[in-house]
């Protein structure tokens, strides 16, 4: 099993990708883009700095996690592929 920060890590570097292909085909404006980044960063500063010790989330943590996930494919400029791809690493260890 991947460790956790592992799984975050692509999760983010995923997301940047997206909101940086959204913002330039015009799907998003430079400000929903700066929000989006900085919702992610404040997410995974968290888990980065609370876990860098530690291979086990918590339940509240995974809470917070499956939160995030579930606004993001929410988003309608998030490509089908994407969505499958977070699916995928997301659930394949759960």
């Amino acid at each position: 099993m991947r460790d956790q920060r592992e799984r975050m890590y692509i999760i983010e570097s995923t997301m940047k990708n997206e909101f940086e292909y959204a913002l330039e085909v015009n799907l998003i404006t430079q400000e929903q883009h700066d929000n989006y980044l900085q919702e992610l960063k404040a997410l995974t500063d968290y888990i980065y700095e609370k876990y860098k010790n530690d291979l086990c989330f918590y339940d509240e943590d995974w809470l917070k996690i499956h939160a995030y996930y579930e606004r993001v494919i929410a988003l309608s400029f998030v490509r089908e592929r994407t969505k499958n791809n977070l699916e995928y690493t997301w659930l394949i260890e759960m």
